[in-house]
């Protein structure tokens, strides 16, 4: 079976991460895959919203004062939601050994940031 490609459109971070998960576990059945997908998909998002902020934290607010930057939240909750598809990928530390070695694979990304 050809290894699966890799979807369109996603961050370079989200694209490694994909990569490292199928290196790590290349049989993932359809219900894992999708979560993974998903989870890439997330990533990028948060990753587009960050390249968005910029250096702009902060932002006018509705009567000219600074507020955060609503994209902020956006990444932030992106990134969670990445990881709760990445838990439903059964990539968490008390998985099988191939799903473990994914997460390893995945906090050392994270630990990274």
């Amino acid at each position: 079976m050809p290894a699966p490609a890799v979807p369109e459109g996603l961050s370079d971070d989200a694209r490694d991460l994909f990569l490292d998960v199928l290196e790590a576990d290349p049989e993932l059945d359809a219900h894992r895959f999708h979560a993974l997908v998903q989870a890439c998909r997330l990533i990028s998002l948060a990753d587009t919203c960050e390249a968005s902020i910029g250096e702009s934290v902060t932002v006018p607010g509705y009567r000219g004062q600074p507020v955060a930057n609503p994209l902020i939240g956006e990444a932030r909750l992106a990134r969670a939601a990445a990881v709760v598809a990445l838990k439903a990928a059964g990539l968490t530390p008390t998985a099988s050994s191939a799903s473990a070695a994914g997460a390893a694979l995945v906090r050392k990304r994270w630990a990274s940031r």
